[in-house]
């Protein structure tokens, strides 16, 4: 199995699919996020303190980071288990492991964040390792202590690896981000058409990072018992 292979290619079959998932799952958690850090971050803005709310909006946004990626996990495994990806399984798969991989993500991002605080390389740290988390949840069915466990494995095993594809969308998506948002505002001044632009564009990007991961997972010899063709 090659990673970025399959991941282009399972991109490429299933884009419509891959479009579908980001407008019912995707949106509605990101328009979620806008609101909740809108509302908790304002008596901060209005006492001009900046960093509790770069905290929290950081935060949540790595709540939202580990919660969006199930739908894609589990459209890669169907897809490297030679099954049809059906949005039916897709969902089916995001729900049933959303709310312990959400329960995580509180503690994890927290981790992350006061990570930050002390240096900025401790949290990165600490999101590579933990990174897995929703992972291990979909493919091995592993959450709580044991998907922690098997998370910070494979982020040790991979360590460099997640890094640079991190770093590497990173950077595609704010290349490809900026000229769509340009053309929007040149169409549209609203606000709403402005975020749902920016929340698809990065959905699409970040599904292919999400996809090449999960092939790395299921190639990783710690992955248990997942048969692949």
């Amino acid at each position: 199995m090659t990673p970025v292979k399959d991941a282009l290619q399972l991109f490429k079959e299933k884009f419509l699919l891959i479009l579908l998932t980001i407008l019912l799952f995707v949106v509605p958690i990101q328009l979620l996020y806008t609101l909740v850090v809108n509302y908790t971050t304002l008596p901060f803005q209005l006492f001009h303190i900046p960093l509790w709310s770069t905290m929290i909006q950081a935060f949540f946004m790595f709540v939202v980071l580990f919660i969006i990626q199930l739908p894609f996990i589990s459209m890669a495994l169907q897809y490297a288990r030679n099954e049809d990806v059906r949005l039916g399984q897709t969902v089916i798969d995001a729900l049933k492991h959303m709310f312990p991989v959400y329960v995580l993500s509180l503690f994890i991002a927290l981790l992350i964040v006061t990570g930050s605080l002390l240096f900025v390389i401790p949290g990165f740290v600490l999101l590579i390792l933990f990174f897995g988390i929703s992972y291990t949840a979909v493919i091995d069915d592993k959450t709580w202590f044991s998907g922690i466990k098997q998370s910070w494995a494979f982020g040790k095993a991979y360590f460099f690896k997640l890094s640079g594809l991190l770093f590497v969308f990173g950077i595609i998506d704010v290349l490809i981000s900026l000229p769509v948002l340009f053309i929007v505002y040149l169409f549209t001044g609203l606000y709403i058409v402005f975020n749902l632009a920016l929340i698809i564009t990065n959905g699409l990007v970040f599904s292919v990072l999400f996809f090449i991961v999960t092939f790395y997972y299921l190639d990783w010899p710690g992955a248990g018992g997942v048969e692949v063709r």
